[in-house]
């Protein structure tokens, strides 16, 4: 497990070679495809019935 110090170490680590311009730019036409958004659509074929006795 990493300490406080560590994830402090890896943060300033990642933000020095994004200074540096060792990532890859973003390209703008990706970004449409990065986040998209979920749709959950269940048809239900079977009715709902009810019994009872009385």
């Amino acid at each position: 497990m990493q300490t406080g110090e560590d994830k402090l170490e890896i943060l300033l680590k990642f933000l020095k070679y994004t200074k540096e311009g060792k990532y890859a730019p973003i390209e703008e036409s990706s970004l449409s495809y990065a986040r998209l958004k979920e749709e959950t659509h269940m048809e239900m074929c079977e009715e709902d019935y009810y019994y009872g006795v009385s």
